[in-house]
């Protein structure tokens, strides 16, 4: 954060890695049941022509489950995150889309609301809308979801603070912020992983969460090493100029140490 603009994370950051561990392991479990089948075909049955076409009637079933879950590991190892940019300066708003692409919008134009998604959870939602008001055109979410009625209401307070930033400046928000991500210029380590996410659950870090997050690791810290730091295009940065001692300026160099 600076006097000119307000960095965030996409919603899906903090879940990174899950699909792809989930994934991962039906891949594994799909490879050993395949090499076992084959294993058995090729060493005992090996003159069998119905246990060679159970083999190819095998392979042909889990081929297409094999295309599904490598997409859908493709599909995380793209950019460690989609970073949304709030210009005050210029009222813009910038969002890299899901294929890299960034998503150009006016502060003024964007209809905000608060959405359910699934299972009791809620995000808030920025809709660019048409010409006729009415009319969804795209959008985007912030990284504010929550679950229950107590926590929708809390959720509200994130789309106060970027509010807040936009309208009434930096000076009425500076205050809030107790902590910044290093991930702008280099890749989450599982250190820091481990770390934002105690930091994140604070009281609420239970041994279902503990397991959970175990079994996401290693998948986040595939993803994360494999995909791109994102990159704003020369004339988004150029928009967004950072002044020499601005005194609103904060980065993960903020941090306490």
């Amino acid at each position: 954060m600076n006097s000119s603009h307000l960095e965030v994370v996409d919603k899906s950051f903090f879940w990174k890695g899950g699909l792809t561990t989930a994934c991962a392991l039906l891949l594994i479990a799909i490879s050993i049941i395949l090499t076992a089948f084959s294993k058995l075909v090729i060493l005992e049955r090996v003159n069998e022509i119905d246990a060679w076409l159970a083999l190819l009637f095998a392979y042909t079933a889990f081929s297409p489950l094999i295309w599904i879950f490598s997409k859908s590991i493709r599909k995380e190892i793209k950019l460690t995150h989609y970073p949304i940019r709030f210009n005050r300066k210029t009222r813009k708003i910038h969002a890299f889309r899901l294929d890299g692409s960034i998503l150009t919008a006016d502060w003024d134009q964007v209809f905000f609301t608060q959405t359910p998604v699934t299972n009791n959870y809620w995000e808030i939602q920025g809709h660019i809308l048409a010409d006729d008001g009415e009319t969804v055109l795209e959008t985007f979410a912030l990284p504010a979801l929550a679950h229950g009625r107590l926590e929708k209401e809390a959720g509200k307070g994130y789309w106060e603070f970027v509010r807040r930033y936009m309208e009434e400046g930096p000076a009425s928000v500076i205050d809030i912020i107790t902590g910044y991500l290093p991930i702008k210029n280099q890749k989450e380590t599982l250190a820091f992983s481990y770390h934002r996410l105690a930091f994140s659950l604070g009281s609420g870090f239970s041994p279902f969460m503990i397991m959970y997050y175990l079994m996401d690791y290693p998948g986040r810290m595939l993803a994360m090493h494999y995909s791109k730091i994102p990159q704003w295009p020369r004339e988004i940065e150029e928009q967004c100029p950072v002044e020499p001692n601005d005194p609103y300026f904060k980065d993960a160099s903020s941090n306490p140490k």
